[in-house]
């Protein structure tokens, strides 16, 4: 076919389109008087008209378009707001509720298209007899970084807690849902408070492969009886940053934990004595880097393995540790926690916290003994005295032999919270004493430690 008899063919095409095009446009004015006339726009056959791009430097806006049905004044302000702006928001509140992501989604169509957009917002998975619902949430949040956690308690759609029968099968399917993304893992939380055997072997059989991005690691576990040591990730976890271990044995390597700045360690009591004190100095030989250390050895727990007799005489010494927490559980100091702390050097501790988790009225048999074996660093500004671990007599060679002490917390029971200020502190070496900063950094390290801090009397 000719050009000529192609375009001769294409004429009664546009101009039935045009009439077509002319006649909607009469019809809408009719209906609509106030509408434009050009709802309906005429293209000439075969000629096509380009529009102008715009530059990338300089975005469109990107407030969503309101209906032109609704008045301004009946417009909730929350729909002027851009949608970069309203998937923040979004994620923020997930943080907070697991099933936070669901209940957006289900308010309008415009929000869930946000929400299925925003794969940030599904990266948090609760690992529950929903298998489904969690495969929807690893898809959805596609490339993201995943927070998994696995709990003997679950939170339902309405907020209350139920407690949830595990055992090794069903652990290890929930596991696997998890498994093949491995390599997105930002955090991984487990805590087991029923005490069934051969479940931490099925929890961690999967770990095996590196965890590049993960960042926190808790396992908690008191009431396990396994006594294996088991070695995770492959050995490399070059992110990590937090760890909080409760009743379960480790391989501890410096690739897998030598860049630790937090630890939160209760011994799994499977050693005791001079044995148990080795094995927490030979984790902090590796883990020399940590800025925050808390340390607790429950009572109650019998000794599995056998224990050394001889003194421990390696020493670790953490150039960094800043912040020092002591937990007792029982009626008095255990001796593991007294040798450790000679065994301890630290040169720019700032923190120390001596917390009585039984909250006793009457001071610790072994107090005075624990503060004469263990000197307390000069470089020491705050101090928190908590029940049984409070002697006046204590505080009173603190307030004379720390000479950068600057305030020391003291929580008694039937009591109400005291605060000791004092009010000229010895100029140290690298200069004056900035109060401001202390008293922020002592705040940011106070509201971590599940101790309400509210307005006390002074003295």
């Amino acid at each position: 076919m000719s050009p000529s008899h192609r375009s001769r063919s294409h004429r009664p095409v546009a101009s039935f389109s045009r009439s077509l095009i002319s006649f909607l446009n009469s019809a809408l004015s009719c209906l609509f008087p106030s509408a434009k006339q050009t709802a309906v726009q005429v293209y000439d056959y075969p000629k096509v008209t380009y529009t102008k791009r715009r530059s990338i430097s300089r975005p469109r806006h990107l407030k969503p378009i309101l209906s032109n049905n609704i008045p301004a004044s009946k417009i909730h302000f929350i729909h002027y707001l851009p949608v970069e702006l309203l998937s923040l928001i979004f994620i923020i509140g997930s943080k907070q509720d697991s099933f936070f992501p669901i209940v957006i989604s289900h308010v309008c169509s415009a929000w869930r298209q946000i929400a299925l957009r925003t794969p940030e917002l599904w990266c948090r998975i609760l690992l529950s007899p929903q298998e489904s619902m969690w495969r929807e949430r690893v898809r959805r949040s596609r490339a993201c970084f995943l927070d998994i956690q696995l709990c003997s308690t679950r939170v339902t759609k309405f907020g209350f807690h139920r407690s949830q029968d595990l055992d090794p099968y069903s652990v290890n399917w929930y596991m696997q849902i998890v498994f093949p993304h491995i390599r997105r893992w930002r955090s991984l939380d487990i805590d087991f408070t029923q005490q069934v055997p051969h479940l931490w072997k099925a929890v961690l059989a999967g770990c095996f492969t590196p965890a590049p991005w993960l960042e926190e690691l808790s396992l908690k576990y008191r009431l396990n009886d396994d006594t294996r040591e088991f070695f995770l990730f492959a050995s490399f976890t070059p992110r990590l940053r937090r760890l909080r271990v409760d009743g379960i044995r480790l391989i501890w390597t410096p690739s897998l934990f030598g860049n630790l700045t937090f630890l939160d360690y209760t011994h799994h009591g499977f050693t005791s004595g001079h044995q148990a004190v080795q094995d927490v100095i030979s984790i902090l030989v590796v883990t020399s880097r940590i800025t925050e250390l808390r340390v607790l050895f429950p009572r109650g727990q019998i000794a599995c393995l056998p224990s050394r007799r001889e003194v421990v005489t390696q020493r670790a010494t953490l150039p960094f540790l800043n912040h020092l927490v002591l937990k007792v559980d029982g009626s008095d100091i255990p001796f593991e926690i007294a040798h450790l702390v000679t065994l301890i050097s630290s040169p720019t501790l700032s923190i120390l916290r001596l917390i009585d988790l039984k909250r006793a009225h009457d001071s610790f048999q072994s107090l005075k003994s624990f503060f004469y074996v263990y000197p307390l660093p000069p470089s020491l500004r705050f101090i928190y005295i908590g029940h049984a671990w409070y002697d006046p007599s204590m505080v009173h060679a603190m307030v004379h032999s720390l000479p950068r002490l600057w305030k020391i917390l003291i929580r008694r029971s039937r009591l109400p919270e005291q605060v000791l200020y004092l009010k000229n502190p010895t100029i140290g070496m690298d200069g004056p004493i900035n109060h401001a900063e202390e008293h922020k950094l002592y705040q940011s390290h106070l509201h971590q430690l599940d101790v309400h801090y509210f307005p006390v009397c002074s003295k």
